[in-house]
C-alpha cells in the first residue's frame, strides 16, 4: 500500500498547480450536479486514475448522489442505477481519513461488483469534510494490473478534498435552501391561485349563470351555457393544479428515480396496474430544477391518466441515448381526438416545462387506445 509510482511525484509546486485547475474547473458553476461532474473528471487526472467519483452524503451518512468519470455511457447502462451506497462505498462516509488498497477486493467492507461492472484493483478514498462532518468522497481507482496509488497521490488527493470541501458545502446549502425557497413558492402560488383566481371565476360563472336564468333568446342562452361550462372546466383545471402544487414531495434534494416511484404510488389508485423501467444511470447531468420540471411532467401526464383515461394499466419509462433523456408515459385508457380536446391549464403548464427543459415534448393519443406523453431532454456533450 507504500509503493511509489515513477512519474507521479507531487512537489509543493504541482500540487498548487494542481490545486489551480481544480478551481477553474468549478468557477462560475452554482448547479451541484455540474460541479460535481467537473470534480470526478479532477480527481481522474489528478492522480492518473481510470476511474473516479465524487459521492454526497446526508446528515445520516446516505449516500445522496454519485457522479463518476471514465465509464462510458454503454457500460453506464448496462451497469443499471448508481450505487445506493452499501459496502465499501457506504463505509466511506463514517470515515474522515484517506483508505488506500492496492487491490480494493482485499477490503472487509468490498461486497463485489455487479454484472458488467469493470475490474477495479488499486483504490483510493479521500473524505470530503466540512465542519467535521463527511459530507462527501472522492474515489479514485484503477483496473487491474495497473501499479497501486502512492503516497505522494494519496496526499495530492487529500489536498483536493481539502480545498473543494466548502465549494462542494455551499453548492449544497445552496440547492437545499433553492428547494425550500421553490417549496414556499409553490404553496403561495396555489394560495393565490385559490384565494384570488377560483372566486373571481366563481362570481363570473354565478353572474353568467344569473343571466343564462332570464335571457330571452335561444341563442344568447346558448351563448351564456356555454361561458358557465367553460368557466367550470377552468375551476377544475385550476384546483388540479393546485392540487399538485400542493402534493407532498420528498423534502430531500430531488432524485429523478426516486422522485418518480413516489409520484407513481401517490397518484396511481390499487386496482391499475403499473409497469416501470427506470434505467438511466447518468442522471447526475440533471441539475434540480431540471428534475422537478420532469417529475411534474410526468405527474400531469399521470393525473390526466388516471382521471380522464380510465385506464387499468399505466407505464412509466425513463432511459438514455447517446443524445437524450427520455421520460414516456403511456397508458391503455379510452385516449382522446386533439382536434376536439381544448388545452388546460396543467398540459399547458406541461408544455412551459419541457419548453424550459430545452425537450422535445409530444401527446400522442388514439381514441380507445390510450395516451402517451414523451418528452426527450437533450443531454450535455460534454462537462
Amino acid at each position: 500500500m507504500n509503493g511509489e509510482s515513477a512519474g507521479h511525484s507531487f512537489t509543493a509546486a504541482r500540487i498548487a498547480a494542481e490545486m489551480a485547475k481544480t478551481n477553474d474547473a468549478t468557477e462560475g458553476f452554482d448547479d451541484l450536479s455540474e460541479i460535481l461532474g467537473r470534480l470526478a473528471v479532477r480527481a481522474r487526472e489528478l492522480v492518473d486514475a481510470d476511474y473516479a467519483a465524487v459521492a454526497t452524503f446526508d446528515e445520516a451518512g446516505s449516500l445522496t448522489r454519485f457522479v463518476f468519470a471514465g465509464l462510458d455511457d454503454a457500460a453506464a447502462r448496462r451497469l443499471g442505477h448508481p450505487p445506493v451506497g452499501r459496502g465499501l462505498l457506504g463505509d466511506l462516509a463514517r470515515r474522515s481519513r484517506p483508505v488506500r488498497y492496492a487491490n480494493l477486493q482485499e477490503s472487509e467492507q468490498f461486497t463485489g461488483f455487479p454484472p458488467g461492472h469493470p475490474d477495479m484493483c488499486a483504490f483510493l478514498g479521500v473524505p470530503i469534510l466540512a465542519l467535521g462532518q463527511t459530507i462527501g468522497s472522492l474515489y479514485m481507482t484503477r483496473a487491474r494490473g495497473k501499479e497501486p496509488f502512492s503516497d505522494d497521490e494519496e496526499v495530492a488527493a487529500t489536498v483536493m478534498g481539502l480545498q473543494i470541501a466548502a465549494t462542494v458545502s455551499t453548492a449544497m446549502a445552496r440547492e437545499r435552501q433553492g428547494r425550500v425557497f421553490r417549496l414556499q413558492e409553490r404553496v403561495q402560488i396555489a394560495h393565490d391561485l385559490h384565494d384570488g383566481t377560483i372566486q373571481a371565476l366563481y362570481a363570473l360563472g354565478l353572474d353568467a349563470d344569473v343571466k343564462l336564468q332570464t335571457a330571452a333568446s335561444d341563442e344568447t342562452r346558448a351563448i351564456l351555457a356555454e361561458v358557465v361550462d367553460r368557466v367550470n372546466r377552468i375551476i377544475r383545471d385550476i384546483r388540479s393544479y393546485i392540487a399538485a402544487l400542493e402534493a407532498e414531495t420528498p423534502e430531500t434534494a430531488p432524485e429523478l428515480v426516486r422522485d418518480l416511484t413516489f409520484v407513481i404510488r401517490q397518484i396511481v389508485p390499487s386496482g391499475v396496474d403499473v409497469v416501470t423501467n427506470l434505467h438511466a444511470p447518468s442522471l447526475h447531468e440533471i441539475g434540480a430544477r431540471d428534475v422537478e420540471d420532469l417529475v411534474y411532467i410526468a405527474r400531469e401526464a399521470l393525473s390526466n391518466a388516471v382521471r380522464h383515461g380510465r385506464p387499468t394499466k399505466v407505464a412509466v419509462d425513463l432511459r438514455q441515448t447517446a443524445d437524450h433523456t427520455i421520460l414516456t408515459v403511456q397508458d391503455n385508457g379510452v385516449g382522446f381526438d386533439a382536434e376536439f380536446v381544448q388545452p388546460s391549464m396543467g398540459t399547458i403548464t406541461l408544455r412551459t416545462r419541457a419548453e424550459r427543459l430545452g425537450a422535445d415534448l409530444a401527446v400522442m393519443s388514439v381514441p380507445g387506445m390510450g395516451t402517451t406523453v414523451r418528452v426527450s431532454v437533450p443531454r450535455p456533450r460534454s462537462l
